[in-house]
């Protein structure tokens, strides 16, 4: 990896705090308490993607990267990383399934359907009334894009009950969209 790929993924949490993603406030309380509440900027997202490496600071990441050493063994540090795209059995309209993409990150689990229902129904005038609905029926994460998430907790629901539970969202969003494009 190099260290525009980490810029990236700093980039992209900080969009993913600043959207309201809870997975992203999970990710960032771990790391840096109730400060990441008071505030989150770019420096504060490169910070939660070093020590989710292994290491003590964004320098620290930097200056391995920069000397050619490989980054730290995610499964030294604990923080296994694996994602998975899970078909939930659901299908948007027939032969289009509805996946979700179940992402671990050290004991984080988060379930994710990366906005497909937006991408494949579009935002009609007054989509973000269809956001409340479905969030309000199924109590989802929904971000300003359209994101639905989860993250699974170990007093929560189980993780096959949220990816279905986000499927369910994301088909139910999907319908919503279609019926105001109508």
């Amino acid at each position: 990896m190099n260290l525009e790929h980490y810029r990236k993924d700093a980039k992209r949490l900080l969009r993913a705090f600043s959207a309201g993603d809870r997975a992203a406030l999970a990710r960032a309380d771990e790391a840096l308490g109730a400060r990441a509440r008071t505030r989150f900027l770019l420096t504060d997202a490169q910070y939660v993607i070093a020590v989710e490496l292994g290491y003590r600071s964004w320098p620290d990441l930097k200056r391995a990267v920069e000397h050619d050493k490989p980054v730290l063994d995610p499964a030294r540090t604990g923080q296994d990383r694996s994602e998975a795209s899970i078909d939930t059995g659901l299908e948007y309209r027939p032969g289009d399934p509805v996946c979700v993409r179940v992402a671990r990150r050290g004991n984080r689990i988060s379930v994710t359907d990366d906005g497909a229902a937006v991408e494949k129904a579009g935002r009609p005038p007054r989509w973000r009334d269809a956001v409340d609905r479905v969030d309000e029926e199924l109590d989802v994460n929904i971000s300003h894009g359209g994101v639905i998430s989860l993250p699974v907790v170990r007093v929560g629901p189980c993780e096959q009950n949220i990816v279905r539970r986000i499927g369910e969202a994301s088909l139910g969003l999907y319908q919503e969209l279609l019926e105001l494009g109508d």
